[in-house]
């Protein structure tokens, strides 16, 4: 795996944390594509050297009073893409890919964090959206509107121009419902057309983020 920094810079960002009187700060790792909070854990600074020098998550024990390397017993490893900090410098933030069967916590769920109190909205990521598509296509469903889409280029052409005129549309004279409504119209079409030519939504947003820097 990539490593994130160089000794120099690793050892200048480790030093630069404020550790517990125990030598510890937690970590948050997050999925890298939807932001979702995987796990909880803690790292010391040799665990964040040895986190940025592999590209690989590195924690600390608190029971066992030692490193530890996120699945070297699982197999669902983890590569960290980036590391963020928050701004008492005292709080780790890991944007991660799970690898394995992709399950972050230990009895073989996703994510830790499993209960939550308060309002709960329904969501279905750009991300989840693109799984489905990729799955439609792959699975070759028959009758699917999607592989029929993915099929022809002639159509995909005329459901884009189609779909970009009716969002125009609602944005010039139509109400929020309306707009949301024509908007998810042309993101799904969109993903269908580029994900049938081999275009991931991973590729769009590292494009985005290449635009952003």
């Amino acid at each position: 795996m990539k490593k994130l920094a160089d000794k120099r810079q690793a050892e200048r960002f480790a030093s630069g944390l404020r550790y517990s009187k125990e030598g510890l700060l937690p970590v948050v790792a997050a999925d890298c594509q939807t932001g979702e909070p995987l796990m909880l854990a803690y790292a010391n600074k040799e665990a964040v050297l040895r986190t940025l020098g592999s590209g690989r998550a590195w924690f600390f024990s608190r029971s066992r009073k030692s490193l530890w390397r996120k699945g070297d017993t699982s197999g669902n490893s983890m590569r960290v893409l980036s590391v963020g900090v928050d701004c008492d410098s005292d709080a780790l933030l890991y944007s991660v890919e799970v690898q394995g069967e992709g399950n972050a916590c230990h009895v073989e769920r996703k994510s830790c964090f499993v209960r939550a109190f308060g309002r709960k909205t329904a969501r279905f990521s750009l991300s989840d959206l693109d799984a489905l598509i990729e799955s439609r296509i792959a699975g070759k469903t028959h009758g699917s509107y999607t592989v029929k889409l993915a099929r022809s280029r002639k159509l995909a052409v005329t459901k884009l121009r189609e779909e970009s005129e009716e969002l125009a549309e609602a944005l010039e004279k139509k109400g929020r419902r309306e707009m949301i409504w024509e908007a998810c119209d042309l993101f799904y079409h969109a993903l269908v057309a580029v994900r049938a030519r081999g275009i991931a939504l991973s590729d769009l947003e590292r494009e985005l983020g290449r635009r952003r820097k």
